[in-house]
C-alpha cells in the first residue's frame, strides 16, 4: 500500500538532531525549530509514536540530571560565594514556592481568597423595559444621516 501525502520529515536524522538538541538543554519549541518541524508537529509525532515519547522524555530526564551534576559540583568548591550561589539558585529554582525572589501572590488581603465579579450587559432585542422599539443598524445610520 502506497501512502499519498507529503513525506514526514521526521526522519531518523531528524529525530536524532531532536533528541540531541534536547539533551542540551534545549526547550522542545526551539528544538524543533532547529530541526526544521513546527512545534505543533513535534506534538503531533510524539502523540503518534510512543516510543519517540519515551525517547523524548529520556533526553529530557538526561539533561536534568547533567546540570542537576554540574550544581552539585559547585556544591563542592572551595569557594564559598559559589557555594552559596549554587545552592541558592538551586532553592530558587527547584522550589520557587518557599525560596524564589519574585513569588506572585494570588491571594486577597491578608492570605483572603481574591473576589472578582464580571458584568455583562446585552441589550433587549424586542426594545427596552418600557416598551420602545428597539434600533436597528439601518435606524442607527438614518439617525447617523440626520434623517
Amino acid at each position: 500500500m502506497t501512502k499519498l501525502g507529503r513525506p514526514t520529515k521526521f526522519t531518523p536524522a531528524t529525530v536524532r538532531r531532536i533528541l540531541r538538541c534536547v539533551r542540551r538543554g534545549m526547550p522542545l519549541v526551539h528544538a524543533a525549530n532547529a530541526s526544521g518541524v513546527s512545534f505543533h508537529s513535534l506534538n503531533t509525532y510524539r502523540n503518534k509514536h510512543p516510543e519517540f515519547a519515551d525517547q523524548l522524555a529520556k533526553a529530557i530526564s538526561k539533561a536534568v540530571e547533567m546540570r542537576l551534576e554540574v550544581i552539585e559540583q559547585a556544591l563542592d568548591s572551595l569557594d564559598e560565594s559559589i557555594r552559596l550561589r549554587s545552592a541558592q539558585w538551586y532553592l530558587e529554582h527547584v522550589h520557587p514556592e518557599a525560596f524564589a525572589r519574585n513569588r506572585i501572590e494570588v491571594t486577597g488581603a491578608d492570605g483572603a481568597p481574591l473576589a472578582g465579579a464580571v458584568a455583562i450587559y446585552l441589550p433587549r432585542k424586542d426594545g427596552d423595559a418600557n416598551g420602545a422599539p428597539a434600533v436597528t443598524v439601518n435606524a442607527r445610520k438614518e439617525i447617523e444621516n440626520g434623517r
